[in-house]
């Protein structure tokens, strides 16, 4: 128990940022007569552990911008109780993307950053389901009502995936925007 109040004291009353803390159980394994082996389990980790992760040097600018991107929209996302109950975190990437599972294997959430047009976009992407994404379109006023915003729908007859989209005006080289 005092394990426990002890890494819960830590996270409350350490605020300096060039320290984190990390609990670990230790775990003894044997198989016969061998002599036991240790294992490290990580239990709990800093929340913002991935921003000290090294940077590799082999990323351009873009790349890194990314990067910094998703850790700070991860930080910003995962606040809300709803957001954190409903998709798990997950490693920030110098990708233009981050998808998000809803327990379908029909559909997922992407998140992308398009610098080019300056726009963050989520859409639910409905892999090589038509029926399920025309379903959906026959309630499109219903869905945009609860919403309480237009929606993009695509089809996108000659592919396999359709998309609904929903995008934002995002300045990303100005990190006040990124919220």
């Amino acid at each position: 128990m005092s394990c426990i109040w002890y890494r819960s004291r830590c996270k409350e009353d350490h605020t300096d940022e060039e320290i984190g803390f990390f609990l670990c159980e230790i775990k003894l394994y044997r198989i016969g007569d061998s002599e036991p082996a240790v294992k490290f389990e990580v239990i709990e980790k800093p929340n913002d552990w991935t921003k000290e992760v090294k940077r590799n040097e082999s990323v351009n600018a873009t790349q890194q911008q990314r990067y910094d991107y998703w850790v700070a929209f991860q930080d910003h996302a995962f606040q809300n109780a709803a957001f954190a109950r409903s998709f798990k975190r997950r490693k920030p990437s110098t990708d233009h993307w981050m998808n998000f599972s809803i327990g379908s294997s029909a559909c997922h959430i992407v998140v992308s950053q398009i610098q080019k047009r300056g726009e963050l976009d989520a859409e639910l992407y409905i892999d090589e389901d038509k029926e399920l994404f025309r379903s959906l379109f026959l309630n499109k006023e219903a869905i945009e009502s609860d919403a309480g915003f237009p929606l993009d729908w695509r089809e996108l007859p000659e592919r396999k995936a359709s998309r609904i989209v929903v995008g934002k005006s995002v300045d990303f080289s100005d990190k006040t925007q990124w919220k």
